[in-house]
């Protein structure tokens, strides 16, 4: 039986893990946890217990992103290990009730820091061990598939008054119901250029005098030359582009943005807006963070490398909102040219 058992959690593992997609998520506020889980139990040598799997399943809410509290169960069969022929079937029942902490909650892969009290039951064939409180701290992480659903390792150090000092490690899943999905904010509009005034009406012209006898003609006077023409340059900044899911600069991108801190320096008076974009792939909320660090990564690197002012340059985000080319995302078309196509910075001059 505890071999089908070890068995059946390397397969669910394994398909999970097959199965996973490609997506952001985050702890939610006010959502509720459902994790059932598999490990192991390591009790201290003076017990006389041998280790063994351990099952159990727990319910979560979390109060904020960060901050949440947990119920756990967890059973143990076993037998112990005392100097006799045949060892005495034995039992553990583990109650917990946790406080737990999320690092980066709006991240695919979620660190943890937990702790809390509750009791552990041991029961066997010709004895009943009783029950003794316990205190227990841990850490883990979860690594979302889904936008609710996300694998789980955990590992808690169980201390009980007599002392006792055992372990427990666990694999599992967490399934994540409810809670307040962040509002994407809508994008800016951008800037109108003003209408021109209409001209204000002229006054007619008063008539004319009496004639009167012309002067003779003066000498023919050669007509001024025009005035020159201001010639009007026009200033083309060149796109970057970036790897998936990155809001680092490339090399060939640095390349490209020296010669766009060349054009600006030969045109002082230039004004920019930084826009950032994003491919179709991921989570709307996500994208729209995605561009506004692709923009302001753009935005420093103009000013630390180039020099230029930030009194120059404004940065909007639009995340998918803007698709240079369309694109329609699957698991395998991640790197495909519409995808890299839209996943830029573009230049909009706004004054020369």
């Amino acid at each position: 039986m505890k071999s089908i058992m070890k068995c059946g959690a390397l397969a669910m593992v394994f398909l999970l893990t097959f199965f996973a997609v490609n997506g952001m998520s985050q702890i939610r506020q006010g959502s509720v946890s459902l994790n059932p889980n598999i490990g192991g139990y390591v009790f201290q040598g003076g017990q006389h217990i041998e280790n063994d799997i351990t099952y159990g399943i727990g319910l979560g809410y979390n109060f904020t992103e960060n901050w949440g509290v947990e119920g756990n169960f967890n059973y143990v069969d076993t037998d112990s290990n005392a100097d006799s022929s045949d060892g005495e079937d034995v039992k553990a029942y583990l109650y917990r009730l946790d406080a737990i902490y999320h690092f980066m909650p709006e991240k695919k892969l979620v660190p943890y820091l937990s702790a809390g009290v509750g009791a552990v039951r041991i029961s066997g064939d010709t004895d009943e061990r009783g029950s003794d409180p316990l205190f227990n701290y841990g850490a883990g992480i979860k690594y979302f598939l889904t936008e609710n659903l996300a694998i789980r390792g955990d590992i808690r150090h169980i201390i009980t008054d007599d002392p006792k000092y055992n372990v427990i490690y666990t694999v599992g899943l967490t399934f994540l119901f409810g809670g307040e999905k962040k509002a994407v904010p809508a994008p800016a509009p951008e800037p109108v250029a003003p209408q021109p005034k209409a001209p204000e009406p002229v006054a007619p012209p008063p008539p004319p005098p009496a004639p009167v006898a012309p002067p003779p003609p003066p000498a023919p006077v050669a007509p001024p030359p025009p005035p020159p023409v201001k010639e009007t340059k026009v200033v083309v900044l060149e796109d970057i582009h970036f790897d998936f899911d990155k809001a680092t600069l490339t090399e060939e991108a640095k390349g490209i943005l020296k010669k766009n801190i060349q054009s600006m320096k030969e045109n002082p008076g230039i004004k920019v807006r930084i826009e950032g974009h994003t491919c179709a792939h991921g989570q709307d909320d996500y994208n729209l963070r995605l561009s506004e660090r692709r923009a302001n990564a753009v935005k420093e690197y103009l000013m630390k490398e180039g020099g230029i002012s930030p009194d120059s340059m404004t940065t909007i985000a639009y995340g998918e909102t803007r698709l240079a080319m369309p694109e329609i995302p699957t698991p395998k078309n991640k790197n495909s040219t519409e995808a890299k196509t839209n996943r830029r910075v573009h230049f909009v001059v706004i004054t020369n």
